[in-house]
């Protein structure tokens, strides 16, 4: 049977490696940089705005911060769904498509309970995805059609530590740290067509930028428990987090090549290889992040994060777009009627939560807000001998963008379904 469980494990490891490297969005903004960045939020966060920093959890894999993990009571596997609705406008013209990814696959486990944590698993880091094109008029040339699209994802596979220090019988400091392996591969074909110049050869660039290497992050958590006679206990936590600024190891392949005809049938006519194995690097900026949550025991959690980036320090050599250093707001809540209630509605997670962010991309000397609101539901679904499952739903609607100055504006709708199975894989059985 242990066996079993281990090469179940295995599988599910596998298996998330190869889901994560898949392209997930349509979003045009996905062309700049690492493209989009996917949060490090589970199906319970997603519900309450993406807060964590300030939240801990005996039941509950909180990747946000890793010091969260040293409270960790059960073995805990966590198991996520996205499905991103975007709809797209330049002020004039419309698109829309959905896209769907693998969320998460992570594992939480004590060492030493209420004293040292353990967690590792899979998640998206970013998404690329874009496909447009557009018309100019070039002097002494005429009409030059212009194609673009990229695709490709950056993938993050993380092992982590938290551990507790008991201050006093009703308040503790927790520590941790996570180290990543940041990988995958970001695609970009670019296309020229002279359709106005008889016997012109168009151009096809096609570069690829293929990505590796470590990077690491750090949280603490103070928590303190306030008694009340005869009332459930006040729960206090205060984080941190800092992600240190990485400087990422790539590796470019780049080949131009020139052809008549069209892009469905075109006739190469030569083929010149740009770069060819070139080592260089991908700079990612330092994070720091604060968080705070109250919690009254079995009933309901009101949290709040703030979190800044250093992008602004990071300078880029296309004309087009520069970055700008940003900060986020995540605020939101939960609450559960009757935790142990007869009734199956008495017992369900009720969320709520709300986020804000401005942009760390400036296009046209344009920059931009995005936000969200969220929805969320915590079900709880019937246990077997050794494991205790729950369904974590949750909705967000919400803007990114802006047409000013020749911008898309995104309207985005996402569904984030997870699983989270509580077991005792590594309980000895007893026998008399």
């Amino acid at each position: 049977m242990q066996n079993n469980k281990i090469f179940i494990v295995l599988l599910l490891v596998l298996s998330g490696a190869i889901a994560f490297a898949q392209p997930s969005t349509i979003s045009p903004y996905s062309k700049y940089g690492p493209g989009v960045i996917r949060p490090n939020t589970f199906a319970r966060n997603f519900g309450i705005g993406g807060v964590g920093i300030g939240l801990r959890s005996n039941r509950e894999v909180g990747l946000m911060n890793p010091a969260s993990y040293s409270g960790l009571e059960v073995t805990t596997f966590d198991v996520g769904y996205t499905s991103n609705s975007l709809w797209l406008t330049d002020g004039v013209e419309a698109q829309a498509e959905t896209k769907s990814y693998i969320d998460h696959l992570v594992f939480g486990f004590p060492i030493v309970k209420n004293v040292w944590g353990m967690s590792f698993g899979f998640l998206p880091y970013s998404n690329v995805g874009y496909n447009y094109s557009k018309v100019v008029e070039v002097v002494n040339v005429g009409r030059v059609s212009v194609l673009e699209n990229g695709e490709g994802a950056l993938s993050k596979a993380y092992f982590g530590n938290g551990f507790d220090i008991n201050i006093d019988s009703t308040s503790n400091f927790s520590f941790g740290a996570n180290g990543y392996f940041l990988f995958g591969s970001i695609t970009s074909e670019k296309t020229v067509l002279y359709g106005d110049i008889p016997g012109a050869f168009n151009v096809l660039n096609i570069k690829t930028v293929a990505v590796s290497d470590f990077g690491v992050d750090f949280g603490i958590q103070y928590t303190k428990k306030i008694e009340r006679v005869d009332k459930d206990a006040l729960i206090i936590v205060l984080g941190a987090v800092y992600v240190l600024e990485s400087d990422l190891k790539t590796e470019t392949d780049e080949d131009e090549i020139s052809f008549s005809g069209t892009v469905e049938s075109l006739e190469i006519e030569s083929v010149n290889i740009q770069n060819k194995d070139v080592q260089g690097l991908m700079q990612l900026p330092s994070e720091l992040g604060f968080g705070a949550s109250l919690e009254k025991e079995h009933k309901w959690i009101i949290a709040a994060d703030y979190k800044t980036t250093g992008w602004g320090s990071i300078e880029t050599n296309d004309p087009v777009f520069n970055y700008k250093s940003n900060y986020s707001i995540n605020v939101g809540g939960q609450f559960i009627p009757k935790h142990d209630g007869q009734k199956y509605l008495e017992r369900i997670a009720y969320r709520a939560g709300a986020r804000f962010l401005n942009s760390h991309l400036e296009i046209n000397n344009t920059g931009w807000h995005e936000y969200g609101i969220t929805f969320g539901l915590g079900l709880p679904v019937r246990r077997a001998e050794s494991s205790f499952p729950r369904l974590n739903v949750g909705f967000e609607y919400g803007k990114r963008g802006t047409i000013e100055s020749g911008l898309i504006e995104e309207e985005f709708f996402n569904l984030n379904v997870g699983l989270t199975i509580n077991a005792t894989w590594f309980r000895k059985r007893k026998y008399d």
